[in-house]
């Protein structure tokens, strides 16, 4: 038993947790209800819904300085990376995003050229800024290493796209930066797939609704301040009851019910 203030007159009520978890249990069906409801927007309306996407990804090395007899200095880590965060504001901006387009339908069309030679036929894809896909750079744990990943719709695209990155991002430190260079370490990786749908987000959504409906419960019980039991008419105003009066018009459990059980 737990006591807590009454907001009508001052006075302290018992809070019953066992009629507290009986009411649980009897409304437990809206709590299932809510958990349906929740899990099921969750699940068709967004999980379902979402397009599996590929991601590739490649290394460069990047340094601050063009000649290759430098010597090296702990200084050049921080240049390096400060030059890898300019680099990576440097490529999503649209004219060099253009030249990504141009570099991978230049390739494109070697292919088509070298089949043509053979005698096969070979239809070059178009690409262009928006079908390239997610472009993203970054240092790896804050060294010279530049990780480049590409994310797009088809598998095969993305470690074209990442590739190509790994062409212009040479000509990007020497022409727009115009300071650092940049060798490959990994070509890009085979892509693997991602952002598919998730059975466990749909059931965390699931438990929060049923979570919400149990907490709307709890605080309509503790808001009722209608009388429910004997005990209560004696605890709240020290008054002794003598007898009970029925009301036949209301049944409760094949028995008729007193007014102060009517809910």
């Amino acid at each position: 038993m737990k006591t807590v203030n009454n907001n009508n007159n001052g006075t302290l009520l018992d809070i019953d947790f066992k009629d507290l978890a009986l009411l649980l249990l009897k409304r437990f069906w809206l709590i299932v209800i809510c958990f349906a409801l929740f899990f099921s927007f969750k699940w068709f309306v967004q999980e379902q819904k979402k397009k599996p996407t590929w991601t590739s990804t490649a290394t460069m090395y990047v340094t601050n300085s063009n000649d290759t007899k430098y010597i090296y200095s702990t200084s050049d880590t921080y240049n390096a990376t400060n030059l890898i965060k300019t680099c990576a504001v440097v490529i999503g901006t649209n004219q060099v995003r253009m030249q990504i387009v141009d570099q991978l339908n230049a390739t494109e069309q070697s292919k088509a050229d070298a089949a043509a030679e053979k005698g096969e036929t070979y239809e070059p894809y178009l690409y262009n800024s928006l079908n390239i896909g997610a472009i993203n750079i970054s240092s790896v744990n804050e060294t010279e290493v530049m990780s480049i990943s590409v994310t797009n719709d088809d598998p095969e695209r993305a470690v074209e796209v990442c590739n190509a990155i790994l062409k212009v991002v040479p000509k990007v430190l020497k022409e727009k930066i115009m300071v650092g260079a940049a060798n490959p370490i990994d070509d890009a990786q085979p892509a693997y797939i991602g952002n598919l749908p998730n059975m466990r987000n749909a059931v965390v959504f699931g438990l929060i609704g049923a979570a919400a409906m149990a907490v709307i419960l709890v605080l309509a019980y503790l808001l009722d301040n209608r009388i429910k039991s004997k005990e209560e008419i004696t605890q709240q105003y020290g008054i002794p009851v003598l007898s009970d009066i029925p009301n036949f018009n209301v049944k409760t459990k094949e028995r008729y019910s007193t007014y102060y059980e009517q809910r």
